[in-house]
């Protein structure tokens, strides 16, 4: 890949420790350097990839983790915004030309030209948003952490889903959990149900002896796994009971390599 298609930097420079992790993804080089400037002036951001394209894009998420991403909204694809917004990060702030599209479901949009006044607010307006992200993962560690210590953590065995008929569908029938925008979608072997919640809020809910969460956007019920898989490269799927491969993201290898019992593949 050239530098015309992908322009992508380590952000070794910025080594603030504790500092938010960005990644940028805009075609235009003019805009890419105002805002490196910008993130280079910030103590509290550091830049650690960068890209003209989606798909580059996708990897650097998986690859980095990061608190925040940058991107022009014209380059998101359809359903783009859905695959990002199944989880609390990164929180998503869109670049907007005038002829360019809205991106429905990020944070906040930031119009282009880029003007360095309205940058400065939307950083610390963006700054705020992810403490109280965090703030909200790190109440709910807290919380699960007290009723452990207290003899008091239960966990699901039915989840209440949202099909109009108040139906409870039993933890121990569902496959695997899917991030979809807003919802969180159960998937038996028959029928698929949606409630709204988020990937964080079920895994807290869950049986870590049951269910595993292997990817940012999806929970697999242990008992319906099959095998695990090293694709080329360093990439992993889940295979589970009715077919269905499932990706493991690099966050997660670790609570895929504690499976026991299960069929070690390579392709």
């Amino acid at each position: 890949m050239t530098s015309e298609h992908a322009d992508l930097r380590t952000g070794m420079s910025q080594s603030c420790r504790g500092a938010m992790r960005v990644v940028l993804l805009e075609p235009d080089l003019d805009y890419r350097h105002q805002l490196r400037r910008a993130l280079d002036g910030s103590r509290e951001f550091r830049l650690v990839g960068e890209t003209t394209l989606w798909q580059e894009c996708q990897r650097l998420l998986d690859d980095q983790a990061p608190e925040l991403l940058i991107v022009r909204s014209s380059c998101v694809p359809h359903g783009g915004m859905t695959f990002l917004s199944g989880a609390e990060f990164p929180v998503v702030v869109t670049l907007k030309a005038r002829n360019d599209r809205p991106a429905a479901g990020a944070f906040t949009s930031i119009d282009l030209p880029l003007d360095s006044r309205p940058l400065a607010e939307a950083f610390e307006g963006i700054r705020i948003e992810i403490y109280r992200r965090k703030l909200g993962d790190l109440s709910t560690l807290l919380q699960r952490y007290m009723d452990f210590s207290r003899g008091l953590q239960s966990f699901l065995t039915s989840v209440r889903v949202d099909d109009g008929e108040n139906a409870e569908v039993p933890t121990e029938d569902v496959l695997f959990m899917a991030a979809d925008g807003n919802y969180v979608r159960l998937h038996t072997g028959f029928d698929t149900h949606e409630i709204r919640d988020t990937m964080s809020a079920m895994s807290s809910k869950l049986d870590p002896a049951q269910f595993a969460r292997v990817h940012r956007s999806f929970i697999v019920n242990r008992a319906h796994v099959t095998s695990v898989c090293r694709r080329e490269g360093s990439a992993m799927t889940i295979l589970l009971s009715n077919g269905v491969e499932i990706p493991v993201g690099p966050n997660y290898r670790a609570e895929v390599d504690s499976f026991e019992g299960y069929n070690r593949l390579s392709a």
